[in-house]
């Protein structure tokens, strides 16, 4: 065979090539009779001959290609390596170390967390199993999808009547001498331009300009599209306020089911009516914890609207050319940014322990503080492996949409460009699996406490799925 793996042809045939000027007859003494070895056939005084053994192919695109000698070694490297760089050799051999030591890092993990890793592939399987048995509960994030639309269609409505209020006194009347003095230079704020959001700047007429004084002004002021007072800020409140106590309401209807589902007895987990479970969780979200969800939400409202705050005092030191309380401003907001994310994430799990104890919002988040912290290992592999399998499911499910989408598209419309479908078919898979995949990932987080919960007070043993009745007790340096 050729370099390339094509087999060669018989010297003496004549398909697929001609092979008549290379024949056993001509070349007797070459060994080209009955056989299609690689060969180098050529006569003393030759002009063309090839550097090496060679062969025609039976491959019909193919004449022919050289083959690779048996016992020849190839040619060495330039310099004795294939990286001709000493420096870039270096590099790559350190970047090698690295790798492999975290490669050993990573076994060593794996290995020490190997009953962590274990308990977050069950938990996720009994997620994927309550998910079977109970899909009604992917109702909650559609019902949560449209009536946050209908909220935000309708809040923005009434913001955009409040923002287009700009009063006369906002903006300053007077006439200014220079366009510099009216909107200000790199350095220094001008007299129409000192406040955000900023007023405009026009030349007036020669008519119109102020005469007064040596020298004619005819720069002034005109107001902005909108401006942000008081009552903006009320109804931005509001709007924060609702936004996260939707949220709030959907995690602990989520956990509620789940709960429910979790501790039903094993005999009995997928003979319930449909939508038993949800119908419970939801009952008791709004009869006994709408308070403790309205003071949850209110604490993640109150952070975003001190973020909204500092924005706003952000863009106005812009507008006073004040650069250090810029910078302050953004190295507060980076850190509240921060704060918020740890707000949520304790909110999730006071939510989650609100929809199994039933008690207060503050009793919930101060046990969820207590069981992260006792079992922070469990939960660090558990975000771990569900940020994997989140995106895995994110990838699956645009991938099946935007695979029936343009099956559907050609069956229907075949004389019509799939481009831009296919982006639409892409967008509304990734929706689809955002709703699913927060659904799913809660189910896990939830069976993880209920799972705890059992474990600590030996409770519920009888309820707990089979695939996890084994690492009951495993909770030892957790």
């Amino acid at each position: 065979r050729t370099r390339s793996g094509f087999l060669c042809q018989q010297w003496d045939a004549s398909t697929p090539h001609d092979t008549a000027p290379y024949t056993s007859t001509q070349y007797n003494s070459s060994g080209l009779k009955d056989n299609n070895y690689c060969r180098n056939p050529f006569k003393s005084g030759q002009v063309n001959v090839a550097p090496t053994i060679w062969c025609f192919t039976t491959d019909a695109e193919k004449i022919w290609e050289t083959c690779t000698p048996l016992g020849i070694i190839q040619a060495a490297c330039p310099s004795g390596y294939k990286i001709g760089s000493e420096t870039t050799r270096d590099i790559l051999k350190v970047t090698s170390y690295v790798i492999w030591g975290l490669a050993g890092l990573y076994l060593l993990l794996i290995a020490c967390l190997h009953s962590r890793v274990m308990l977050a592939i069950r938990l996720n399987e009994v997620a994927a199993e309550f998910l079977a048995q109970t899909p009604t509960v992917l109702i909650v994030p559609a019902a949560q999808s449209l009536l946050a639309i209908i909220w935000v269609l309708v809040w923005a409505l009434s913001a955009s009547f409040l923002l287009s209020q700009v009063p006369d006194s906002y903006t300053p009347t007077t006439a200014y001498e220079s366009y510099a003095i009216a909107y200000g230079t790199s350095d220094t704020a001008g007299k129409c331009t000192d406040s955000w959001p900023t007023n405009l700047v026009y030349k007036a007429l020669p008519n119109d300009c102020d005469q007064t004084g040596a020298q004619a002004k005819c720069w002034k002021c005109t107001p902005p599209r909108y401006n942000l007072d008081w009552r903006f800020w009320v109804s931005l409140f509001c709007f924060l306020w609702n936004n996260n106590f939707l949220i709030a309401f959907g995690q602990t209807v989520v956990a509620g089911t789940v709960a429910y589902w979790f501790f039903t007895p094993n005999d009995q987990k997928g003979f319930n009516p449909p939508g038993k479970a949800l119908r419970a969780a939801n009952w008791n979200a709004w009869r006994y914890h709408a308070g403790s969800l309205a003071f949850g939400s209110l604490i993640i409202a109150l952070v975003q609207f001190i973020r909204a705050l500092l924005y706003y005092w952000q863009k106005q030191c812009e507008q006073q050319k004040n650069q250090c309380m810029v910078i302050l401003l953004k190295i507060t907001q980076c850190c509240l940014a921060c704060f918020e994310r740890f707000l949520k994430f304790i909110n999730k799990n006071a939510y989650i322990q609100i929809a199994i104890r039933g008690k207060n919002f503050c009793s919930s988040a101060y046990k969820a503080f207590q069981i992260i912290l006792a079992n922070a290992l469990r939960f660090g592999t558990i975000a771990l492996l569900g940020e994997v399998i989140q995106w895995i499911g994110y990838i699956f499910i645009m991938g099946c949409t935007v695979t029936v989408g343009y099956f559907l598209l050609n069956a229907m419309h075949s004389d019509i460009s799939p481009f831009i479908p296919m982006i639409i078919y892409a967008i509304l898979g990734y929706i689809i699996g955002m709703l699913f995949m927060n659904v799913f990932s809660l189910a896990v987080d939830t069976c993880l406490q209920c799972f705890i919960f059992a474990e600590e007070k030996g409770e519920g043993i009888d309820c707990v799925p089979e695939k996890l009745k084994k690492l009951m007790g495993g909770g030892q340096g957790k």
